[in-house]
């Protein structure tokens, strides 16, 4: 029974909550420096909404694009995972080092395993692209709506 599993390495379970400890540091770090960027937008909102404007799309775009290189890094990382596992026909696959003690899978489930993580990663990629292409879009789109809202008040205005 014993070798139908991958024991746990211990030294890499500690490097895991290590960075997930600073992770999540750095984290709460970047949420309380954007909620001090989103405070100043509100601010200036009052006094110049272009300029507001401006700012919240950049904070949008900086927001989403470090999301779409997380989910990019994270669908790569199981298309990587996913060729060594159909290759090897285990999961996980041979060499790798896991965090807590994994039951070995191989023959069908191996497979199954390795077509999830490939459907995964195509998803994970997915997203990333459209979180990259989004704000750009919005932005357009908004700017858009703007420049015709004005050409109705100019004619407005003209009395036409």
């Amino acid at each position: 029974m014993n070798q139908d599993v991958v024991p746990a390495d211990k030294t890499l379970r500690k490097k895991f909550f290590i960075f997930l400890g600073l992770s999540v540091i750095a984290g709460l770090i970047i949420v309380l420096y954007f909620n001090e960027y989103l405070e100043q937008i509100k601010q200036i909102s009052e006094k110049n909404p272009e300029l507001a404007f401006k700012k919240s799309m950049f904070a949008l775009k900086v927001s989403l694009g470090l999301v779409s290189l997380l989910l990019l890094m994270t669908g790569l990382y199981s298309i990587v995972l996913a060729r060594k596992t159909l290759r090897s026909g285990q999961y996980p696959p041979p060499g790798m080092r896991v965090i807590k003690d994994t039951r070995l899978r191989t023959g069908a489930q191996a497979r199954r395993a390795g077509v999830f993580l490939i459907v995964l990663s195509c998803i994970l990629i997915l997203f990333a692209f459209f979180f990259l292409y989004w704000p750009y879009a919005f932005e357009k789109t908004l700017l858009k709506k703007k420049s015709s809202n004005e050409k109705i008040f100019m004619i407005i205005k003209k009395g036409g």
